[in-house]
């Protein structure tokens, strides 16, 4: 019996989500730095600017719809590249205002960050979000709450499983579509002073994601991607992603789905083998 039981008999699910994080996640954490550091912010810049048209072409050339997570501060000061993501037809989730991390923030502050996010996506692109991806992946037990008292359908922040799960909250359950740092870019390319993480060569984590993708094609799971158009918008990098979607294809019952589309399929009757 399959563990879990994707659409049209597929075996297992691959999401590729982008974080477009622009400056936004520096702003926050390193304010002072940030007014000084033109180096860091044209690290990030490099997101927006080239990372994420090298890779729409690239989600043009394999047919493929991806999820872009996007702060609303990148909205506000990269409108033109957030509007061609939106318009190339892709799923935009929310992602913060200035990628506050919410461990840092109170309940109060949560929600005022929450619907500053969401009146700039509806305002900026005219889009509102199915879902929703924290921060640094950082989540505070009253979030998933705030989520769906916010209308949400999902959330993808969590490593509580390898399929789609659900958080209960008091509102009702908040569909969770996981993450995991073995499937992020940022440790393995991101280069960091006093990090013992060195810049990793794109062959070996072709190697590791492909690995983990075999093995999770025969456990039924849902393969996340997690990638940020700053670190992987690198031309050797995109050619890595490109890669390993060629990988994936070559195995038979492969679903490719934006984390909106597998968020929908769990919520139906159809999704998890334990409800059949």
């Amino acid at each position: 019996m399959m563990r879990y039981r994707w659409p049209k008999r597929n075996q297992s699910a691959a999401v590729l989500s982008f974080d477009v994080d622009a400056e936004s996640g520096f702003l926050f954490r390193e304010p002072e730095k940030a007014k000084r550091s033109l180096a860091d912010l044209e690290e990030r810049r490099f997101g927006p600017r080239v990372g994420v048209d090298r890779l729409l072409r690239m989600l043009d050339r394999l047919k493929l719809r991806a999820t872009f997570f996007i702060p609303g501060w990148t909205v506000v000061n990269h409108l033109a590249p957030c509007k061609r993501i939106r318009d190339a037809g892709h799923e935009i989730g929310a992602h913060g205002n200035v990628h506050e991390a919410v461990g840092m923030l109170d309940e109060a502050q949560e929600k005022r960050v929450m619907a500053e996010q969401l009146a700039i996506l509806k305002d900026q692109l005219g889009v509102k979000p199915a879902g929703y991806r924290s921060p640094s992946w950082d989540v505070n037990v009253w979030t998933p709450a705030l989520l769906k008292q916010n209308g949400f359908l999902y959330d993808s922040s969590l490593m509580g499983n390898d399929v789609p799960y659900e958080i209960a909250t008091a509102d009702g359950p908040l569909i969770e579509v996981p993450v995991q740092w073995i499937m992020d870019d940022a440790p393995l390319f991101r280069h960091v002073y006093g990090s013992t993480n060195a810049i990793a060569d794109p062959a070996r984590v072709f190697n590791l994601w492909s690995t983990e993708f075999a093995a999770m094609h025969k456990e039924n799971a849902c393969f996340v991607l997690t990638c940020h158009p700053f670190i992987s918008g690198r031309a050797s990098r995109v050619r890595l992603i490109e890669d390993l979607v060629k990988f994936m294809r070559r195995s038979p019952g492969v679903w490719f789905a934006t984390c909106e589309d597998v968020a929908q399929w769990h919520g139906t009757e159809r999704g998890p083998a334990k409800r059949r």
